[in-house]
């Protein structure tokens, strides 16, 4: 019972995480290769700070939803611990990471195509870089970043997907060190005295 409400649990709110966090993703590189400017970069860094919150609101409710859960399936002592939510966060945050990496790959593999991806990134960190004159003295470094950028070969689908999950996971362990303390549940042992007598 309680393995398949975990289960469960980590497919459903995983693959919704997942989406949520591709649909930004989604938006972020489209900014970068169909907006290319100031005003896009802009845009997208309220966006990216907005998605950062919903990642960890999204999980936050979650991992609680979740423990009142575990806590009613319960018999006897009601109790969630700490590493129970720690563990259930990072999970969540795990299986989102395989979402976004495999469309991650998909967009910029498939749909844009990887050369044009890099070659409209590439021209839109020019035109931000010519509108400004305080990176005039930088732009030999500025240069150079941007060629080894043109030259980067295309990731294949595994290194997307371990990139995207990795870095997934390290922001669940994260997080959920904080979440974990706010919906863990101690036993009451009056509460097992009680029913004892």
């Amino acid at each position: 019972m309680k393995h398949n409400l975990y289960l469960n649990e980590l497919l459903t709110k995983g693959a919704i995480l997942g989406c949520v966090m591709l649909c930004s993703h989604v938006f972020e590189q489209s900014a970068i290769v169909y907006g290319g400017t100031m005003g896009w970069y802009s845009v997208m860094g309220f966006e990216y700070i907005a998605a950062a919150v919903l990642f960890v609101w999204m999980l936050y409710r979650f991992a609680k939803s979740y423990s009142l859960q575990v806590m009613e399936s319960r018999q006897t002592i009601k109790m969630f611990s700490y590493g129970a939510g720690w563990g259930y966060v990072v999970s969540v945050s795990t299986l989102a990471g395989i979402i976004v990496g495999l469309g991650r790959y998909i967009l910029h593999s498939v749909v844009i195509g990887h050369k044009e991806y890099i070659d409209a990134m590439i021209t839109s960190l020019q035109a931000i870089l010519k509108a400004n004159p305080e990176t005039a003295s930088m732009m030999d470094m500025y240069n150079q970043m941007l060629l080894q950028l043109s030259t980067q070969p295309e990731p294949t689908i595994f290194a997307t997907i371990f990139s995207s999950v990795w870095g997934y996971m390290m922001w669940g362990a994260l997080v959920g060190l904080v979440i974990a303390a706010m919906v863990k549940k101690e036993p009451d042992l009056f509460e097992k005295q009680n029913g004892e007598e």
